[in-house]
């Protein structure tokens, strides 16, 4: 028992850290400012906003299984009087936001995109969604990393 604080800090880092790269690395180096100025409908913009789509899957996979994870090991060292069901909370809110991304925004982006609907503001609105659940997620997990168990 005395090891699942750490792991449980261990998992919210490796969470908080996939999600920084996704977002500070890996989406800008696939899709740059030079290629989001091309038109839409453009081969290398399309192919830039494919595989962005496509990272999102495993992203909010490893997401949902980190903070289950996660609240597993809140409840247990709750149960055992080493820490506080509290926190529980941050990883389960990431798990909501993880889920909402991967069953409800990105399939209605995806469906957008298939159709050929991109220009419409719906789809703007379900980037910004996109987006700003992808920041919550990343501000959820800095509040887990940091406050006491």
């Amino acid at each position: 028992m005395r090891h699942l604080p750490a792991v449980y800090r261990l998992v919210v880092a490796a969470l908080l850290g996939a999600q920084l790269f996704f977002a500070a690395v890996a989406a800008q180096k696939v899709f740059p400012k030079e290629v989001a100025a091309l038109p839409r409908g453009e081969p290398r913009r399309t192919l830039a906003a494919d595989l962005v789509g496509q990272m999102l899957g495993p992203l909010d996979a490893a997401t949902l299984v980190g903070s289950a994870l996660c609240v597993g090991l809140a409840v247990l060292l709750w149960r055992s009087g080493a820490g506080s069901l509290r926190a529980a909370l941050p990883p389960l809110l990431v798990a909501l936001c993880a889920a909402a991304s991967a069953y409800g925004t990105t399939p209605a982006i995806q469906a957008m995109r298939a159709a050929g609907t991109t220009g419409e503001p719906r789809f703007g609105m379900l980037h910004g969604l996109s987006s700003g659940l992808l920041v919550l997620e990343m501000l959820l997990l800095l509040w887990a990393a940091l406050r006491p168990l």
